[in-house]
């Protein structure tokens, strides 16, 4: 059989992934993250999402039938004005209020379709065929980054290079997924005849692919599928096809919510047991549901949030949890950007690929130890002097390789390290080629810490960074901020005092006391909070880990960061009931990140979808 000829039953599907895709995102509001030292312009209006019906369920390219949604307005703030002391711009969280205060009628505002990322599809597809498509997925567009997160469904659209790459990919996965045909299909063939084991494996592949039981439709188009490619061909190549349609069927690449509002005019609709079961799954493993979880939404065991949060904490434990958690700190703490964090190796001969490599591992193993050996608590993951090392990595924290080549360590009491703060990954990333940033730095406690993101520099204002001198410390030199008329200072207020706190740690993260023959000042302040526990200077990260750690403001923060990166949206004012319930029990938990986790699945915006009103012309 040819190769064109196995592409037969979804020529089409390119051209209606495209439509599918395009027609039900939405609004775009562009914020993507900007370069380093630009800060994001405050975001407009959000625009009406999409109304539109998608197609019949399981039919491979069937487009749905949308109305676009209405794009945002532009942004009002005027460049150049800095934000008073304390008010961040960039989504800030609305005004939460107590849970009490909520009414019984829940309140969720409507979300456009959101397609699988990069990493989730690989996940995905890993969960349904037990094969590794990471490296062909690293071929589709890269993911757009939105408020600091690249699941976004406002952004995650469709284009013709998505439906081409998708076409290859599924080609690819199908191919390695059939190498072991008994297995996959758990049919013997042989006793029962390949007619019937398709007709077996499409209601079983269906099931898992398209997260729900498989409709007569859905099994009749597999099938369909499974007659060309085994026409002229063989049953293995019957199966491949089959598979390839379902990896390109929207109902595979989108997570649709389907279950429509019991009357016509409910702006909020409760999701049914296989809906939860997704939402579940993508939250804590980001990937499809399984057998067991299909089975668990099939017998209704996922009807209540205490069955949930049961469900979600059992979850948790499997070794998918960590993998997908881990994407969530990589995002936030922007160690996801090493692959692309370039340094001077003349200035720093430390860093080499082999040091790249190790630090892309520093993360989640130190993620393994707090959330999944420790006590789960963010001040710990703020605070902790342990570290993992390598022997790469070991002259950078000035210690000897641990036995056995890795692990963790207690790293020396007079370098003040501080957890996630002061890790060579986190410290590479928040710093420039040839020096290091202040400004990042800073930006980072403030803007992902505190949620308070400064808005961006005016236009006519030079952001280059400071040349390198020769006799004068990064405090001397980014002190021409400061100096530079309100303008400037009234932003970099707001970073800069955090940010130099950091300067004991190079641009890849070696500690240090002096800078050019000069001692470094680590003094800092916190600026514009009105939190005790932040209140008054302090000196090095190690203060200032604390400071935060004791932080409700910053507790208050992380878990409207989770809520961003489980909801794929920004939050809005109807979310304030839901981000007052996560909000109160992580401070209940005491910071327990992994029942902050399991929070989420307790708010009505994951038990609800919103419904979007008719955009009239």
């Amino acid at each position: 059989m040819t190769e064109g000829s196995f592409r037969q039953p979804i020529t089409a599907l390119g051209t209606a992934l495209l439509l599918f895709g395009v027609g039900c995102t939405g609004d775009i509001d562009g914020s993507g993250d900007n370069a380093p030292e630009v800060m994001p312009q405050t975001p407009g209006s959000p625009g009406t999402p999409s109304t539109g019906t998608p197609g019949t369920p399981g039919t491979p390219g069937a487009p749905g039938t949308t109305t676009p949604g209405t794009p945002g307005a532009p942004g009002t703030g005027t460049p150049g004005t800095p934000a008073p002391p304390g008010t961040g711009t960039e989504n800030p969280p609305p005004a939460s209020p107590q849970t009490s205060s909520c009414t019984a009628t829940p309140a969720v505002p409507a979300t456009p379709l959101r397609r699988l990322t990069r990493f989730e599809y690989a996940n995905s597809v890993k969960t349904l065929l037990n094969v590794d498509v990471t490296a062909e997925a690293a071929a589709l567009p890269v993911d757009e980054i939105t408020n600091g997160f690249n699941n976004n469904a406002a952004v995650l659209t469709v284009s013709l290079l998505h439906a081409e790459k998708y076409v290859l990919i599924a080609e690819a996965a199908a191919k390695k997924a059939v190498a072991n045909l008994a297995t996959l299909t758990g049919c013997d063939a042989a006793a029962k005849g390949e007619d019937a084991c398709a007709a077996e494996f499409a209601k079983k592949l269906g099931r898992r692919a398209y997260r729900r039981p498989t409709t007569t439709d859905d099994e009749a188009a597999l099938l369909v599928a499974y007659q060309a490619g085994k026409e002229g061909g063989s049953y293995a190549e019957g199966i491949e096809v089959m598979i390839r349609a379902a990896l390109q069927s929207p109902d595979f690449l989108y997570k649709l919510e389907l279950t429509p509002p019991a009357q016509p005019t409910d702006r909020t609709v409760p999701l049914n047991q296989y809906e939860i079961a997704s939402r579940l799954a993508y939250l804590l493993w980001s990937s499809g549901p399984d057998d067991a979880l299909l089975d668990a939404a099939g017998k209704s065991e996922l009807s209540t949030k205490e069955l949930v949060a049961a469900k979600a904490r059992a979850m948790l434990q499997d070794p998918r949890a960590k993998l997908a958690l881990s994407e969530f700190y990589g995002q936030w703490l922007g160690t996801s950007r090493l692959d692309v964090t370039s340094k001077n190796t003349t200035l720093f001969p430390a860093f080499s690929e082999a040091v790249r490599a190790d630090l892309l591992q520093e993360l989640p193993k130190f993620l393994d130890f707090v959330l999944f050996q420790g006590d789960h608590k963010l001040a710990t993951l703020l605070t902790s002097p342990q570290g993992y090392v390598t022997s790469a990595l070991a002259p950078i924290y000035g210690v000897s390789p641990p036995s056995g080549g890795a692990g963790l360590v207690q790293l020396p009491e007079a370098q003040g390290r501080s957890g996630i703060l002061t890790q060579a990954a986190f410290l590479s990333v928040q710093a420039h080629p040839d020096q290091t940033s202040p400004v990042l730095r800073g930006k980072f406690v403030r803007s992902k810490l505190l949620c308070q993101t400064p808005p961006p520099p005016p236009d006519d204002v030079n952001i280059s960074v400071p040349e390198i001198s020769a006799n004068s410390t990064a405090r001397e030199r980014f002190s021409a901020h400061s100096e530079a008329g309100s303008s400037c200072n009234g932003c970099h207020r707001l970073m800069d005092p955090i940010g130099f706190a950091f300067e004991n740690y190079d641009a890849v993260g070696s500690y240090r006391t002096t800078e050019n023959g000069k001692a470094i000042d680590v003094s800092g302040e916190v600026v514009g909070t009105t939190d005790p526990a932040l209140a008054g200077a302090f000196v090095g990260v190690k203060a200032l880990g604390q400071k935060l750690a004791a932080s409700k403001m910053v507790r208050d923060c992380v878990a409207t960061q989770w809520f961003r990166f489980a909801s794929g949206r920004s939050e809005s004012e109807p979310d304030s009931c839901s981000i007052a319930t996560l909000q109160e029990s992580f401070n209940a938990s005491q910071g327990d990140l992994v029942e902050l986790a399991v929070g989420i699945t307790q708010t009505e915006s994951f038990w609800y979808r919103g419904v979007a009103q008719e955009v009239t012309q």
